[in-house]
């Protein structure tokens, strides 16, 4: 399994509508992705450092697919309605990792 994971940092004069991600743009995705094989998509919305202090990443977003060519598809043919949403909730561009899910 294949996670790509989009992390948003928290850095100064950026910002990020947590409830517009998850409640508008998530949704978005699911209905754009699922259809293209999308095996699951889990949101985490940064709340603190571990002092207290701000978070250092406003959201992580995953998304897992079964391969890196069913991904890669699926950005194809959506990829640039997903970043050309991106202004509505945000103005921070995320950081993209590619990841293999391992059994532990």
């Amino acid at each position: 399994m294949l996670r790509v994971s989009a992390v948003y940092p928290n850095s100064d004069g950026s910002h990020f509508d947590g409830e517009d991600y998850v409640q508008r743009h998530a949704p978005f995705a699911h209905g754009l992705l699922d259809p293209l094989g999308l095996k699951g998509l889990r949101v985490t919305l940064g709340h603190a450092a571990l002092d207290g202090a701000p978070p250092p990443y406003w959201a992580i977003s995953e998304l897992i697919f079964d391969n890196r060519p069913a991904f890669d598809a699926a950005m194809t043919a959506c990829g640039e309605a997903l970043f050309a949403d991106a202004p509505n909730f945000t103005n921070v561009a995320p950081v993209l990792q590619v990841s293999i899910l391992a059994e532990s």
